[in-house]
């Protein structure tokens, strides 16, 4: 059996950087600079880890 491809909607590998994106933009618009810098840089990292290690394990198989 397999699966259909998978879509830009159920792909994580699209949908985290654009819900970073998201946060940096919501976060630099409503908070301080402060703020907007700790949300990049966490979410930077995150996301940096997930496309390190998080993908393969997704990708497998």
């Amino acid at each position: 059996m397999s699966q259909g491809p998978r879509t830009a909607a159920t792909n994580l590998n699209v949908l985290l950087p654009v819900a970073y994106a998201l946060a940096v933009v919501v976060a630099a618009s409503l908070a301080s600079g402060a703020v907007a810098t700790g949300v990049a840089v966490v979410g930077g990292v995150l996301l940096g880890l997930w496309f390190a290690f998080g993908r393969r394990r997704t990708t497998r198989g």
